[in-house]
């Protein structure tokens, strides 16, 4: 349900104002919006407070970014809330420590990017650990070479044998990036040839970490192994600084973020006040039974100064209000589902209870089987167990979990016919591979009565604003129910003798629905049947899906082997309850979003977004 607001209007002496806002930030209940001049009350914006708003962004940004960088760092602060030390204070922790944390993230990159180039090559190094000895290195002159392809490796392979023959070492190597690396070891005396030839071919020497930069190849890996030592100790000792800054001012830094965040709100809450030199007004939205809790504490804890209006309701519009969903447990996990629409304006209905009924009901009459309302019921539990945040979907998978379970008695079914052929399950209602036409009926008698309710409720709810298109939606309520009543008349189903009745009220009916909503009622009225017929899918759907447990379990005769039939079953099986659990869901939420909503549902409430202190769960 959609719960009642009351405007408010808050008046007192200016130099209370601060004092009022941050009462109505503890409150946590006051959606405020722009006050309306009164009198010598006048939306004016301070200048001292733009300063000081650009101040205190500064000190927030600086203990994010602090925040942030203990985070990279390996020091993550916990959240912690309190009554923040002084914003002065804080301020000048926050930059010092911003500096700080810059300075230890720099020497961590430029750390981590020295042990990252040092790994490179540590595998190369090793593998040519016996070629690049002091003592063999003595007679031959050295490269390290970068080669763009292989075909660049054999062309070069190629050019050197002419030049050395078999007197040289060639070994590739591919790094870790993918890039190809040559070590190449020529005599001594063939040095300069071999410069010469690599000069004129345009192959460039591979770049050794800087670290080893100017040492020869012999000395490279003697020294590498012991830097990248030194480059982890220094890595860890960085980490730990930040871990120290993270123990000495976690906890100071994470209470002044709240502050600060808090200040910022309550700065932007003062920017809603209307104020004159001795003076101010404040507007807003609250649920209208925490309206004389808010009167007392603000006569309590700021002044009993303050004076607490509500403004009639002659004064506002409808539109204007934010709006509040308030449902019972039973029903309230199910505004999850209500939630991917905008919200409904206020004083119109809140569809969730109605989908909180119908949509559970009309998945299980799609599924229908015993075997898959129990699977589904595990996932629920499963859902209930994993996460906080997954217990709602746990909740409605409960519900939704009921239904097909149900149905599956009625229909006789626990994974297509296992039931019937293993337990002896025979159909209290009716066997849906048999009885199709019968499926039909009851699927279109669901879209009938979920239209004709949705067009009543419609009815109801515009009474009070608009009480000719109220009648209009009425009417076409009981047309559709003269349209069914002519039907079931004329296939016998109802006595024939209300054919001609129904028929005559209908066409009395129309035209008194035309005159009441426009022309365009009759075109409406042709939609609504449209709709009614759209529930066929869910005679569809429940036919498919029950054809297609059957197909798996038949599969466990189509193969030579019964182990490699039964696992095809079960595979399809698991297919099969895929399908069933996504394609009833979405066609069942069409049925509830296009169809049943089309009839009363008004979109376009504004979200209800009260004054109250900052939390990190509430950007996230």
């Amino acid at each position: 349900m959609i719960i009642k607001m009351a405007r408010i209007r808050v008046l007192g002496p200016k130099p209370r104002l601060t004092a009022t806002v941050r009462a109505l930030q503890d409150h946590g209940t006051v959606h405020l919006i722009d006050a309306a001049p009164i009198g010598a009350l006048r939306r004016d914006l301070d200048p001292t407070v733009k300063r000081r708003r650009r101040d205190l962004t500064r000190a927030l940004d600086d203990v994010e970014n602090v925040l942030a960088g203990l985070h990279e760092l390996g020091a993550p602060v916990a959240d912690r809330s309190g009554i923040p030390p002084p914003e002065g204070k804080s301020a000048r922790l926050a930059a010092r420590l911003a500096v700080t944390v810059d300075e230890l993230r720099a020497r961590v990159r430029a750390l981590a990017d020295e042990r990252d180039a040092l790994r490179l090559y540590e595998p190369l190094f090793a593998e040519l650990e016996d070629l690049l000895r002091p003592t063999a290195m003595s007679l031959v002159s050295a490269y390290l070479l970068r080669l763009r392809n292989a075909a660049a490796l054999d062309a070069l392979r190629t050019a050197l044998e002419r030049l050395v023959g078999d007197t040289m070492e060639f070994r590739p190597h591919t790094l870790a990036t993918g890039e190809t690396v040559l070590l190449l070891l020529v005599p001594r005396a063939s040095g300069s040839e071999i410069e010469r030839q690599l000069s004129e071919a345009g192959v460039d020497r591979a770049p050794l970490p800087a670290a080893l930069a100017d040492r020869p190849l012999a000395d490279a890996l003697r020294h590498l192994r012991p830097r990248l030592a030194e480059v982890e100790r220094k890595l860890a000792a960085v980490r730990e600084d930040a871990r120290a800054l993270a123990r000495a001012h976690g906890d100071d830094l994470s209470v002044a973020r709240q502050g600060f965040h808090d200040a910022l709100l309550a700065l932007a809450a003062s920017d809603h006040a209307a104020t004159s030199a001795r003076a101010f007004a404040l507007e807003g939205w609250l649920p209208a039974r925490d309206r004389a809790k808010l009167s007392q504490t603000l006569a309590t804890g700021v002044s009993p100064e303050l004076s607490i209006e509500e403004v009639a309701r002659n004064e506002w519009r409808a539109d204007d209000a934010p709006v509040v969903l308030s449902n019972p447990p039973l029903f309230a996990p199910f505004e999850l589902l209500t939630s991917l629409l905008p919200l409904p304006r206020y004083g119109s209905i809140d569809p969730t209870p109605f989908v909180a009924v119908f949509f559970p009901i009309l998945f299980g009459v799609v599924v229908g089987d015993v075997g898959y309302g129990l699977a589904i019921a595990a996932i629920a539990i499963a859902l209930g167990f994993a996460s906080p945040r997954t217990r709602g979907l746990a909740r409605i998978a409960g519900a939704v979990a009921f239904y097909p379970s149900v149905f599956g008695v009625l229909y006789g079914e626990l994974l297509g016919d296992i039931g019937a052929h293993w337990l002896g399950m025979r159909p209290l209602w009716f066997d849906r591979r048999e009885a199709v036409l019968g499926f039909l009926v009851l699927s279109i008698a669901l879209g009938v009565v979920h239209l004709v309710l949705g067009l009543v409720i419609a009815a109801v709810g515009r009474w009070r604003r608009n009480r000719r298109e109220a009648i209009g939606r009425g009417l076409t309520a009981g047309m559709l129910v003269l349209v069914v009543c002519a039907l079931l008349a004329l296939f016998d189903r109802i006595p024939s003798v209300l054919l001609t009745p129904s028929v005559i009220a209908l066409l009395v009916m129309l035209p008194v629905v035309v005159v009441l909503e426009g022309a365009a009622a009759l075109l409406d009225f042709m939609t609504v049947l449209g709709h009614v017929l759209s529930y066929a899918r869910v005679m569809a759907l429940g036919t498919a899906s029950v054809m297609l447990a059957v197909v798996a379990n038949r599969m466990h005769g189509a193969f030579g082997s019964a182990a490699i039939g039964i696992a095809f079953a079960l595979l399809f099986h698991v297919v099969n309850f895929a399908i069933t659990l996504f394609s009833p869901t979405i066609h069942v939420m069409r049925l509830h979003y296009v169809e049943f909503f089309g009839t009363f549902f008004e979109p376009g409430g504004a979200p209800y977004q009260p004054l109250r202190h900052w939390s990190p769960s509430a950007t996230r």
